[in-house]
């Protein structure tokens, strides 16, 4: 009998903070959920930002085989157009050819029909958390002015245009209340996706993908001019905001960690438990100012690269974690294999890659001069090996090695160098023929 799929990706979610993994955020049902599921260890994401992630886990291809990349040229826009142009199959695609409803819910606009990626599903719904549309002329209006209700007051009182500081504050009055009404930004569309999946149809052979926002910025008492100021080197984020911000995101990840067990519970009820393949990870982490960097996409550090990944297989097969790194990028030779009947060889590889290829900032009002620093900061090639223990991040650009890593601890090329050059080595083959400047050793 072949498996149900249900493949979930909590957006944004580092490894850290999870309680399964020895960190804060207590998520007592995924906890239990592991019980009848394997713990990876050693997951990486193929990329430290959305798109090109999720590209990577529906094609099985890395950034730079698939091509749905930013570049120093090519932006958020240009994805879209990469995405509709890549001549490869998806898995939704292949598992609909063989009698899977597949189903997508996004709570990320970026993941949507609108960005290319219902190919291959039979429905895809697109839930846009947010409370006021972006498309909303107040809302265009506010970002160019911008980055916090206070800039735009100042802006419109030197231009003397008082009857739009009137508007701004009702059009900002009408947002708190829609906020308060759907509880957000706890709450970033996690609570329609169960309604959504209550109600509906469980007994056909199912894939579902889902894409939970809840841990993706903004999160509650969230000052975002602050964190813009840190982003373009304005002033440095205090201490009290890192703290407030990492306590919000943890809080985010409790409250998602209830709305997976109310899906699981919703699972359980429609008798689909048992024999549903369960992939429960996310597309990339979260910086909080570890290295003095905020959010994600353009850095490869292992708060943005190391992920987390638990899989419920099937009629309760359970598989020895073997030595390796876990990648994304394995994810849909891992799904045929096991509806084959074969085990998780195939999410194991002795080598396995991160890549970033430049800045994909969009600048909110009141930062235009900002773009050189934002440019000359951010645009960097970027590749990162994991191999033995050992993780190499080399700057292509710059022709620098940025991380040299055993574990969790910096170490010195003069002290491994053999080590060094067999990292340089796999990174100089993983490349290609792409323009990427190698250091020597």
């Amino acid at each position: 009998m072949e498996p149900d799929i249900m493949l979930i990706v909590c957006d944004s979610l580092r490894k850290d903070i999870m309680q399964i993994y020895g960190g804060e955020a207590r998520t007592p049902n995924l906890a239990k959920l592991t019980e009848d599921s394997v713990v990876y260890n050693d997951a990486i994401a193929p990329s430290p930002w959305t798109f090109p992630s999720h590209v990577s886990m529906f094609t099985g291809m890395y950034l730079n085989e698939h091509g749905v990349h930013e570049t120093e040229k090519d932006k958020l826009l240009d994805l879209t157009r990469f995405n509709l142009d890549l001549q490869k199959e998806r898995l939704p695609e292949k598992l609909s050819k063989q009698g899977y409803n597949t189903l997508g819910i996004s709570n990320n606009p970026m993941v949507s029909p609108q960005t290319a990626f219902d190919t291959g599903f039979n429905m895809f719904f697109t839930l846009d958390p947010f409370p006021v549309s972006k498309e909303d002329k107040t809302f265009q209006e506010a970002r160019r002015l911008g980055a916090s209700p206070r800039d735009i007051a100042i802006k419109l009182l030197k231009q003397g245009k008082f009857g739009k500081i009137a508007e701004f504050a009702k059009f900002r009055k009408r947002e708190k209340l829609i906020s308060d009404v759907i509880n957000f930004p706890l709450d970033k569309g996690a609570e329609l996706t169960n309604k959504i999946l209550a109600n509906g149809n469980w007994e056909s052979k199912f894939f579902r993908f889902i894409n939970f926002l809840e841990v993706h910025e903004p999160y509650r008492n969230y000052n975002s001019k602050e964190v813009w100021d840190n982003v373009t080197g304005i002033r440095k984020m205090s201490r009290k905001s890192m703290e407030n911000i990492r306590r919000e995101y943890i809080a985010e990840m409790e409250y998602l960690d209830g709305q997976i067990g109310r899906l699981i519970s919703t699972m359980k009820k429609a008798g689909k438990f048992d024999n549903t393949m369960i992939i429960v990870t996310s597309d990339h982490g979260q910086a909080i100012n570890e290295h003095g960097y905020m959010l994600h996409s353009t850095y490869l550090y292992d708060e943005l690269s190391r992920i987390p990944l638990i899989v419920k297989y099937p009629g309760g097969k359970k598989f020895e974690n073997k030595r390796g790194y876990q990648n994304l990028v394995y994810i849909p030779k891992l799904i045929d294999d096991v509806m084959q009947g074969g085990d998780d060889s195939a999410l194991y590889s002795e080598a396995t890659f991160s890549e970033a290829y430049g800045a994909v900032i969009v600048l909110p009002g009141g930062y235009k001069d900002r773009e050189e620093y934002v440019r000359k900061t951010y645009e960097k090639l970027r590749k990162a090996v994991y191999k033995d223990g050992f993780k190499m991040t080399v700057n292509g650009t710059d022709g620098t090695i940025e991380e040299f890593m055993e574990g969790e601890k910096d170490v010195r090329v003069e002290d491994n160098k053999e080590t060094a050059k067999d990292l340089l080595s796999e990174i100089e083959i993983f490349k290609g023929k792409e323009q990427f400047k190698l250091p020597e050793i």
